[in-house]
Parts: structure tokens; sequence; C-alpha cells
């Protein structure tokens, strides 16, 4: 069977190139507003997106040596080259203006700003990528639309808000699909080193980039330089082929080794953190807290039905994945590339996808679901017998997604939840209150840490529950309530959880939590959690000698209607407007 050639491009364009040029220029200014606007949100506060802490932490560790990095716990879960930029934007700016103490706010707030204007940068960046794209999907109409809708992508433009690795790897896996359509179109060994190199960069900056190895295999069958026919079998045409995808790949890993060499220095290490960190606990092998909201999940219609009904938006999602199966029928060489991108990312996600299905794992996907929903509104408004058809959806998700945009931008207008709550804890909280704290990284800051952070101490109060009732003393008396580690552990006996509750909540007078783990253990299953799912549900009716007084929480809004995104995935709301509870002693 013939791969149908792809049609004249020049056939297929609506806008001039001038006019192509302004419209991506207004939707990258408009996408830069959206991803630059609070950045300084929660700073300088490190802790309340454990993510972003870590990523933090192992930079700044970095800085000092690669021993003390490679050494720290899990160091290897993450890719570094993201910090190495921020390590570099750190002695620029250290140079042009002066030293950074990471124990004095106001400089704290300028090293989380460096590091999330790398995300942001690199996020606005993706913008004009995908116009380059989808216009040689379907033409400068469908690029222009591609850009708007990724600009105003809730998912992308939230992720360019924290300095983690989704955004930086999914830059350069789009850079990756650049390449690999001038391959399909018009092969040549630039086009290929752009491919490894871009395979390269995109690894070292979050593994999950490998998906590219594949697709590059993909771009290299469907080029001109492919086996033309499947049948007869043309071997030396499939050897040839199969020879440019490992080596074009092979240079991506090499790429790959010189920027994270740390891999080969310390590889005992790195096996050890990918298979306790990443390994086990994404396959199922291993079952920790963090992943707990899963328990009880159908995660392959839970990607549809809340992941990217969340990450996107309901009618751009519709419309993006109709926009793959339109390509699919289409069948020219650049559709089936642009079709089965955000595919083959899926399925290599894998048992990942379906065990642990955090939101922020559909950030690759917002760049080629946005080309292929613009590649079908083009495509159809192009048709004069589908034209009005086609306007009037690309109005709605336009419309809709946009609006869905601006609504989450009121999360970063409006102050912390967890700021907020703390400053009432200072207007009706007694100095020397007992205070039993549900230890997370949306604790609201407490005492010194709240008046001078310092990055180099542990805020959040994970005491082991052996520390035999004695308080941190920090203007109040504060007290872990462990649900992390000594509730969940299932080395203990249910009587002992419920001695363990008991005598907690004797020790205090206050109680402040967020919905991380209440959120957690409502999907755990009641034979092994039954005493703390009855915990929680005693406490907020009140059966416990305790009375909530305050709730804090942010929503996003718009027009004064606020959105309620309390089914979304939890991380979705936990690391930027989290709700926050507390109680006082009847």
């Amino acid at each position: 069977m013939v791969v149908p050639a792809q049609p004249d491009l020049s056939t297929r364009l609506d806008l001039t190139r001038r006019q192509a040029i302004a419209w991506v220029a207004a939707a990258t200014a408009l996408g830069a507003a959206l991803r630059f606007y609070g950045l300084a949100w929660g700073a300088p506060y490190f802790h309340f997106h454990i993510d972003e802490h870590v990523v933090f932490s192992y930079a700044n560790a970095l800085s000092k040596s690669a021993k003390l990095a490679a050494d720290s716990s899990k160091f290897f879960m993450y890719s570094p080259f993201p910090m190495y930029v921020l390590n570099g934007l750190v002695e620029i700016y250290e140079v042009l203006f002066h030293r950074l103490d990471l124990t004095n706010p106001r400089h704290e707030v300028v090293y989380m700003v460096l590091g999330r204007a790398i995300s942001a940068t690199l996020g606005t960046a993706t913008i004009p990528l995908v116009y380059l794209v989808a216009r040689r999907v379907s033409g400068r109409l469908a690029g222009v639309l591609a850009a708007f809708l990724l600009a105003v992508s809730v998912i992308h433009l939230r992720e360019s808000h924290f300095f983690s690795l989704d955004v930086s790897m999914t830059f350069f896996t789009i850079v990756g699909l650049y390449f690999l359509m001038r391959i399909v179109e018009r092969p040549e060994p630039r086009s290929e080193a752009g491919a490894a190199l871009a395979l390269g960069l995109g690894v070292a900056s979050k593994y999950s980039a490998a998906f590219l190895a594949p697709m590059i295999g993909l771009a290299e069958l469907l080029s001109p330089n492919g086996p033309r026919v499947l049948f007869p079998v043309d071997v030396r045409a499939w050897i040839r082929t199969a020879a440019r995808t490992i080596l074009v790949v092979a240079a991506g890993i090499a790429v790959f080794l010189a920027l994270d060499w740390m891999v080969i220095k310390y590889y005992a290490k790195f096996r050890s953190d990918l298979r306790v960190w990443v390994i086990e606990p994404l396959s199922g092998a291993t079952k920790p807290e963090w992943i707990a909201q899963f328990a009880d999940v159908n995660a392959v219609p839970y990607w549809f039905t809340n992941l990217l009904w969340w990450g996107l938006g309901p009618f751009l999602e519709i419309w993006a994945i109709a926009g793959v199966v339109w390509l699919l029928v289409r069948r020219d060489r650049v559709a089936i590339v642009a079709a089965l991108f955000p595919i083959v990312y899926g399925l290599s996600a894998g048992k990942t996808a379906t065990i642990a299905p955090f939101i922020r794992y559909t950030v690759p996907l917002a760049p080629p679901l946005a080309i292929t929903a613009a590649a079908l509104s083009a495509d159809l408004i192009r048709r004069p017998r589908w034209r009005i058809a086609g306007i009037a959806a690309t109005a709605i998700v336009v419309v809709t997604t946009t609006a869905w945009a601006l609504a989450y931008i009121n999360v970063y207008r409006q102050p912390d939840s967890r700021l907020v709550a703390s400053q009432w804890l200072l207007d009706n909280v007694p100095a020397g209150s007992k205070v039993l704290i549900e230890p997370s990284h949306n604790t609201p800051p407490m005492g010194s840490y709240l008046t001078a952070v310092d990055f180099n101490k542990n805020y959040v109060l994970f005491y082991p529950a052996t520390d035999n009732g004695q308080p941190r003393v920090d203007y109040y008396q504060l007290f872990a309530f462990d649900t992390y580690r000594s509730l969940y552990n299932r080395g203990v006996t249910d009587d002992w959880r419920r001695d363990y509750i008991r005598r907690r909540l004797a020790l205090a007078d206050w109680i402040v939590m967020d919905d991380t783990f209440l959120q957690q253990y409502q999907h755990l299953p009641v034979p092994d959690h039954a005493v703390v799912k009855q915990y929680y549900e005693d406490l907020f009716a009140e059966r416990l000698g305790f009375r909530q007084v305050k709730t804090f929480k942010v929503y996003p809004s718009l027009f004064g209607r606020t959105i309620n995104d309390d089914g979304a995935e939890l991380t979705f709301r936990s690391f930027d407007h989290p709700r926050v509870f507390i109680f006082k002693r009847q």
C-alpha cells in the first residue's frame, strides 16, 4: 500500500505570511501574559508545591557539588537540565546585581521567580513552535489557531507558573515534532540532527520525553527515503530506515548523557532512585501514600473525563480528539505524524498513566492536541460545505477555552489560601497555643517560617510516631498528626491507630489541616483504612470535641462567577489553590 503524498501546501494557505506573523505574535503575547502573570505567587514559601520544592532543592545542591546532589534522596527521579539553566541564571544575576542569600526572604523570592521564569519562557516559546508545526499540517490558518489554543490551554499555562520539569520537557518534544515534520517532508541530515538534539534535551529535562524515540522511527518510515511499499518487503529499504533511526536515537542518547553525565558516574544511585521512586510506585509494585487518590480510579476513562476535561476544558478536549481522528482519516504523511504524536505519548506512559494519572502528565498533550484541533478547524473552514459548521465549532472552542484560562488566572490574582490562613491564625490564635498540624506541603506557614523563611530548613512538620508528644515550640506549640506515615503504615494494628489518634487529639486545642489526606483517604479501601476514614468523618461531624471554625479556599472565577473544580484531580487543586481547615476545641 502506497502512503499518499502530502497535498501541495500552496493550495491550503488562507492567510498571507504577514497576517500570520501578526496573529502569531498576538497569540504569543497573550500566552506570555498568562504565563508570567503572578509568577511570584506563594513566594518565598518553597514548600507549597512539592515537586517544585524538590527541583529547587536539587538545583541548589548541584550548584555546590555534583556529589552532594547525587547523594540526595531520590535525586535521579528528576532530570537536571532545567536545574543547570537555573544555576546559570543565578550566576548571571549575581554578577549583575548581588549574591543571593537563601535565608533572606527577598532573595528567595528572586530565586523562585528565576526558576519559574524558565518554565514561563519555554512555555511561551512553545506557542510559535506549534504554529510552525500546524502550518505544515494544514496551512497558516491552522498554525494561527493552534497558537491561540495553546496560549489559552489551562494545564499548559498553569504548569508554566512552576519550576517543575513538565513544561521544559514539552518544549523540547515540540521542537522534536517540528523536525519530524521536516523529515517526513524533505529528509536531510540537519533535520535528523535537530530531532536528535530535541530527544537529548527533552530526556535531560524529563525522562518521559523518551517517547520521541519511536516517533523518530515513524518519521523515518514515512519519509521519502523510507520503504515505498509495505508488500512486497524491500529489505534494503527497511534496513536503511532502521539504520537512520538507530543513528538519530543514538545521537539523542549521546546528547542526554553529555548533559546528564552524573547518570554514568553515579549509576548505582541512578538505578536505585529510578527503581524505588519511579518504577515501583508507578508500576503498582508499591502503593505509597502520594498515589492514594487513585486507589479506586479507572484510569483509562479518567484521562478523558477528568484530566483532559479540566486541563484543556471540555470543548477543546472533544474537538482535539475529533482532530486526531480526522488526521488519521486524512492519511497524508504530516497528518499521520501529527495524529500519532499524542497517541504514542499516551502509550509510552504505560502503567504510569493508569497507576498514577496525575494531571501534570497531560502537559505534553496540550501542544499536539492544540495542533489537531486547529487542523480540523482549518480543514473544515476551507470546505464550502462544512464552512459554517467549522466556523461555529471553532468559535465555541476558542471562546470557552479562553474563558477557562481567564478564570484560572484568578487563582494567582487572589492571595494564596495558605497565607490567608496564616494571617487568620495570627489574628485569632494566641501565641503559645497548642496546635495540632496535619503535616503536608499545604500546611500554612507559622512561627519563624512565616516571618523568616529559610530555604535550607525543612518546614513541614513530619514528626515520627515515637516523638513522645513533644511539641515544636515556634510561636505556637506545634504537634504533628502524622497521617502520611504513621496512620498509613500497614504494619500497625487498628487499635494502635485509634490510640494514636486519641493521644494526639488530647495534646491540642486547635487543629490546622488541608484536604490532601482527607481526599486521599476517601479513595482508600475500608478494610485497611477504616480507622482513619472514621476519624475524618467524626472530626467533620464535630464528634471529637472540635468545631470547624474557618475554611480557606480560592476557586477559578470569571466575572464574579465561581467555577467549582473540587472534582478535578487532587494535584490540580492542591498545588496552587488547596482548601485549609481550622478546628477549635469546644
